[in-house]
């Protein structure tokens, strides 16, 4: 899973108007290389680059109103 897959399958569910988007959220269980990269990405919308990526093992982002989270495979 990278960014532009999640994004590409994100739009696809907020697009369509068959799914029932109230109260919808998804969860992904990702390996921890794709994790961290996700992780980083989401840390730094948010931050300036010089401020280091604080990890966790779980994280929750919305997008488009749709609460997406993210935990690491153990």
């Amino acid at each position: 899973m990278d960014y532009d897959k999640l994004i590409s399958t994100v739009s696809e569910i907020i697009e369509n108007d068959k799914i029932e988007k109230k109260d919808l959220s998804l969860e992904y269980s990702i390996d921890e290389t794709d994790y961290k990269g996700i992780q980083e990405y989401f840390f730094y919308m948010d931050n300036i680059k010089t401020v280091p990526v604080v990890y966790t093992d779980k994280f929750e982002v919305e997008i488009g109103g749709l609460l997406i989270k993210f935990s690491k495979k153990v």
